[in-house]
């Protein structure tokens, strides 16, 4: 609304002396002559330490960005899509289609609302509200977050705590979802979870999200998408809104083995389009990321 190599160098050097002789030959005399710790040590060379090289990562492998919009097309040809798929262990930006165009955030910008609560160490029953609002995507407890944080100023807040460059306020005050956001944005609101939140804070969040319920608070169904397009382990944040000019449905979230990858899909639709529809041309495009991030 993301899951990476030891060298070792082993050095062996064997020493053997071997000798026989017959009865009738003289008895050889050996000389042994004591060699001094100092001798042998000016006389062994003198090794560099051995420096061990940083593991390297592996580059993710990922399909051509242009797949994942066709697939979306595929099934709602007036789509409009942005992508970005980032590899937080190289930081690299894997796929990416429009990652800087707005879109409108509908219950994505919940994320923004638990990260501003939170830096206030809210109490054990709001906290309770946070984890409920992530989830169940509940819209009544984001409004009431919303408008107690203060709305506009909530999102100027945390635009400039998290860095977001692409996100604005709504055209009316008190219409949490038009706020307008990237998909680059939405990513690093992500990332400012799993890197900059306090531990406990970072659990409650990511917890939430990875018990993402089928139905939200308002009954919609939120399996779509990464739910059910990805076999790896995730963690998601769903949106879902319309307006007086279109709709939109978004599939976000934490993917594989430590959260490897962040997923953003965003789309917008014309005012009209069947929700179980755009449900299906989400689900379409996520599911060509599932062979490269299981």
């Amino acid at each position: 609304m993301r899951p990476l190599r030891n060298l070792a160098l082993i050095g062996l050097v064997a020493l053997s002396v071997a000798g026989c002789g017959s009865a009738a030959e003289q008895p050889t005399v050996q000389v042994l002559t004591q060699t001094t710790a100092a001798q042998t040590a000016a006389e062994t060379p003198t090794k560099a330490p051995t420096v061990q090289a940083a593991p390297e990562v592996r580059a993710a492998e990922m399909p051509d960005p242009a797949a994942i919009t066709a697939a979306v097309r595929s099934v709602l040809g007036t789509a409009r899509v942005g992508v970005l798929v980032v590899d937080r262990d190289t930081g690299a930006d894997v796929v990416a289609v429009e990652p800087e165009r707005q879109f409108r955030s509908a219950s994505l910008v919940k994320l923004v609302i638990a990260v501003d609560v939170l830096a206030e160490g809210p109490t054990a029953a709001t906290r309770k509200q946070i984890a409920a609002m992530l989830s169940a995507s509940d819209d009544d407890i984001a409004t009431a977050l919303w408008v107690r944080q203060g709305g506009v100023d909530l999102l100027t807040r945390s635009t400039r705590r998290m860095g977001l460059t692409g996100t604005e306020p709504p055209a009316i005050v008190g219409r949490w979802g038009d706020v307008l956001l990237t998909a680059r944005d939405v990513a690093g609101v992500y990332d400012y979870i799993l890197d900059d939140l306090p531990a406990a804070d970072r659990d409650l969040v990511v917890d939430a999200l990875a018990a993402s319920t089928p139905e939200a608070a308002d009954g919609f169904d939120q399996t779509f998408g990464i739910p059910t397009a990805i076999s790896a382990t995730w963690a998601v944040k769903q949106g879902w809104s319309n307006s007086t000019n279109d709709i939109v449905v978004h599939t976000t979230g934490l993917v594989g083995e430590h959260w490897r990858y962040t997923v953003v899909l965003l789309t917008e639709y014309p005012l009209g389009t069947r929700w179980a529809s755009a449900r299906k041309a989400v689900t379409a495009g996520a599911a060509v990321l599932d062979p490269y991030l299981s």
